[in-house]
């Protein structure tokens, strides 16, 4: 697009970009909804007198400094000229839960500047109907309707203004967008005009990698949604992403979006796209980090007022204009980079990156801002930008999704979020109501919705029931499904607080998880209830220190999932692990007819050796004996080549049972286990233990950080040990799904278990060889990898070795370290664990 070309611009936007002034409102768990706004609207606009128009359509084109800009909108109620006494009148309708002189000045400003933009469109849209320019005695009056939910009663505001006034006041917001918007047309062709001479950065295609890059492009250009399992090695971040900056100098696409659940992953992204900028690509990359991360307050560099408010949210529309002038076009803005710039203008470094995220060209981050109802950012998915969607590490995905559309409600902390609010009886009181009505939905559970697979468990009951819609009023409330009590004193309490918030007077900073909690149990609640079940627990029922839950638990999130996908162009899912089709792409919420490729391995088979070791059997019922062959099996493996281990199991309880009987074993062995409460730092501990030169032996968890999106190069990992087929524990949500997979006519067990199992299994292998020079060994110790099930799901590339015995294990390892290049096989090492 050049300046000449004529911009078109909603009203919206240009106020949001132009308009915003003061203080930077924190966002509420909940304001009004969109369902109670548009009663609201239908309510107001059913009385306006005779004569009168709801929601009127604007649309005007204004030339101004040489540039066409096309305004577009809708105005709540339109009062059209009556006489000459009267001017006409136009009436924007905003709701609210408190009364507008409550409400900060800043929101009122904006409410107000978006009215006076609708003010001289309509001016203007009666020129162009009528042929006669406005005159500067033209008036009009402009009426804003505060409409408050909780009062049900509107304020009204009414002002007159002129034309000059009106249109003084829309050339100045349309000169500050204007300004900005040739500024980043210059970057955009700077993008466009490198993209297209970009070369790929490497000399030769791996086996492989051309086929995904061309496929990859094909989707980004023609649109539709793409499912690759491409193995380790081939380079899938560039595959990906260097199609599509070659469809974005196309002009095919505006704007890239790359997500990845692992940190590692954005590493790669930021490595790959280091190496594309080096050849001369112009592009723009933001990476937004979690709030928890980057929030000044929580990073201890500046402290909330008395009030809880954060100092760097004062002011923050004034002072962001030089903010973001400074960012546009920056190469990298990395966490590392706002933080710097928000430093210097005292700004929240997560909401700059946020104000920044329509500014760049290429935006990663974690699935949640795309997916998740809660987070999920609005800005990548709105407007008519053109943008591919890129999903690394897609096998986590369905797992992920379920959970960002799952929701629970529990007695203990619903109880202690009122104990923190004392000092606020209004709040205090709803959140104690919304206790009372969780109390009475668990004594009206009955038996015919007792959950079998949960029952007596530790003392603990269990109901499941269908969500279904709510029932009629000669129901018996015995037998209603829906907690429509509990969701009715949640609305009460989100009502509170966001009349709170809109008082500038956050809620405790003690119940902020709680209520975000709160906040996703109303959103998914709101939800079509197919894909869900309502899970009841209820733990010591005859005790004081009973405990309930209320779970709203999602089955499947596909269809949430192609909801999403609907806002971009093209979509590419890929990973390592997305095996077979018939389970991955239903999982994923792609289209029945979505192309799914499987493409080989680059490596040659010779550089890892895989070895089934059917003579070990870890189910639960023989693990004790299993820890004592597996104590064996993992001497043997080490002492075949000493260097850097992982053995993995499927869960803490046993990890920790063989580790111990290892240890006694063979204390000369060094050891390092995965804990389930490590934080970052001793994350960090653990990986350090796997350098070059090292011989550390690790037990980490399948599925966990160290099984997944780790690059252990060369000598940092040899080799790896699967205890286990990686099944998820058992439990009523696993159990859930079970059922209703096989209720659809599919294997739920499959499902449920096995399939996930075999994901967590293939990713842990995936660690061992990364790159061409990389040798090592996969050890399968379980004797259930040798069913049916298994074998045709195992990578063709694996030639599998079965050692009936540990001494043919053994000897099947000496083989493969002895015809392995440039690997030294000297008796010392393996004397060590002798």
């Amino acid at each position: 697009m050049t300046t000449r070309e004529t911009l078109k611009l909603s009203v919206g936007e240009l106020v949001a970009f132009s308009c915003r002034r003061g203080d930077l409102m924190a966002d509420a768990p909940a304001g009004p909804t969109a369902q109670e706004g548009i009663r609201a609207h239908q309510r107001l606009q059913k009385k306006r007198p005779a004569g009168s128009e709801a929601e009127y359509r604007l649309q005007v084109a204004c030339p101004l400094d040489g540039q066409t800009v096309q305004l577009s909108g809708r105005v709540d109620i339109l009062h059209p000229l009556q006489d000459l006494h009267r001017p006409a009148q136009l009436d924007e309708i905003k709701t609210t839960y408190c009364a507008p002189d409550k409400l900060p000045e800043a929101v009122r400003d904006l409410h107000w500047a978006q009215l006076k933009i609708y003010g001289f469109c309509y001016l203007l849209q009666r020129q162009e109907e009528t042929g006669k320019r406005p005159a500067p005695q033209d008036r009009l009056l402009l009426q804003m309707l505060w409409y408050n939910l909780k009062q049900k009663k509107s304020h009204p505001e009414r002002r007159e203004f002129n034309w000059p006034e009106l249109e003084d006041f829309a050339h100045n917001a349309m000169r500050t967008y204007l300004n900005w918007h040739h500024a980043w047309q210059q970057h955009r062709l700077a993008v466009r005009t490198s993209a297209r001479a970009l070369e790929f950065p490497f000399p030769d295609y791996r086996p492989g990698q051309r086929e995904l890059a061309i496929a990859a492009y094909r989707c980004l250009r023609d649109g539709g949604e793409l499912v690759v399992e491409a193995p380790t090695g081939i380079g899938k971040t560039v595959s990906t992403l260097f199609p599509a900056v070659k469809a974005l100098g196309e002009d095919h696409l505006d704007q890239l979006v790359y997500l990845t659940a692992k940190n590692s992953g954005r590493q790669v992204v930021r490595e790959t796209t280091a190496r594309l900028q080096a050849l001369g690509l112009a592009l723009s990359l933001l990476e937004i980090q979690a709030k928890d991360k980057t929030c000044a307050c929580r990073q201890g560099l500046c402290s909330p007022d008395a009030d809880g408010i954060c100092p760097r949210t004062v002011g923050f529309f004034d002072r962001l204009p030089q903010a973001r002038q400074r960012l546009l076009g920056v190469s990298r803005l990395t966490p590392d980079t706002l933080a710097k710039v928000a430093d210097e203008f005292q700004l929240c470094p997560f909401e700059l990156s946020l104000q920044m995220l329509p500014w760049v060209d290429l935006v990663v981050c974690d699935f949640n801002y795309v997916f998740d109802p809660l987070v999920r950012l609005n800005s990548l998915q709105t407007g008519d930008r053109r943008r591919a969607l890129l999903v690394d590490e897609a096998h986590n995905l369905s797992e992920r999704a379920r959970g960002m559309y799952t929701a629970e409600l529990t007695r203990k902390e619903s109880r202690q979020a009122a104990r923190d609010c004392t000092g606020l009886p209004t709040l205090r009181r709803s959140i104690q109501a919304l206790v009372r009505a969780l109390d009475q939905w668990v004594g009206e559970r009955t038996d015919a919705e007792r959950f079998a697979a949960g029952a007596d468990r530790d003392n603990t009951e269990v109901w499941v029931s269908p969500l279904t819609n709510p029932p009629t009023q000669n129901a018996d409330a015995k037998h209603v499904q829906r907690p429509e009590s509990v969701m009715m004193a949640a609305h009460k309490v989100m009502a509170t607080v966001s009349q709170m918030w809109e008082q500038s007077q956050p809620p405790p900073e003690e119940i902020r998880e709680w209520l975000h909690n709160l906040y996703r149990f109303l959103t998914i609640i709101g939800l079509p209830a197919l894909q869900h079940r309502c899970l009841t627990r209820r733990a010591h029922p005859d005790t004081p220190w009973q405990k309930q839950a209320l779970k709203l638990f999602c089955l499947n999130a596909a269809e949430y999932l192609q909801q999403c996908y609907q806002h971009f162009q093209g979509v590419i899912l890929f990973s390592a692990t997305l095996r077979p089709a018939g389970y991955i792409l239903p999982q994923l919420g792609v289209a029945a007819d979505a192309p799914y490729f499987a493409l080989p391995s680059p490596f040659v088979p010779e550089q890892m050796g895989t070895f089934l070791c059917p003579f070990v059997d870890t189910r639960y019922r023989a693990r004790d004996s299993a820890a004592d062959a597996l104590v064996d099996l993992i001497a043997r493996v080490y002492q075949s080549r000493p260097g850097n281990y992982l053995v993995f199991f499927p869960s803490y309880r046993f990890l920790q049972q063989v580790a111990e009987r290892f240890s006694a074993q063979h204390p000369q062995v060094d050891i390092i286990q995965q804990t389930a409460a490590a934080g970052e730092l001793e994350r960090a501990a653990f990986l350090e233990r796997f350098s070059e030169n090292r011989r550390s032996l690790g037990f980490a968890i399948m599925g966990g950080i160290f099984g997944e999106g780790i690059d252990y190069v060369g000598e940092q990992l040899v080799g790896c040990i699967l205890a286990g087929v990686g099944l998820p524990q058992i439990s009523e949500e696993q159990e859930l799904l079970r059922h209703a997979m096989a209720s659809t006519g599919g294997n739920g067990f499959d499902i449920a278990y096995r399939y996930p199992g075999l994901t967590r299994v293939l990713q842990a292998a995936g660690r061992v060889i990364r790159t061409e020079t990389d040798r090592g060994v996969v050890i399968l110790a379980d004797t259930r990898f040798a069913e049916p099930f298994y074998q045709p799901l195992l990578p063709a590339h694996w030639r599998l070795q079965t050692c009936a015995t540990g001494e043919a294990l053994s000897n099947a390892l000496g083989n493969f370290w002895a015809s392995a290049k440039g690997i030294d096989l000297a008796p010392t090492l393996r004397a060590e664990v002798e």
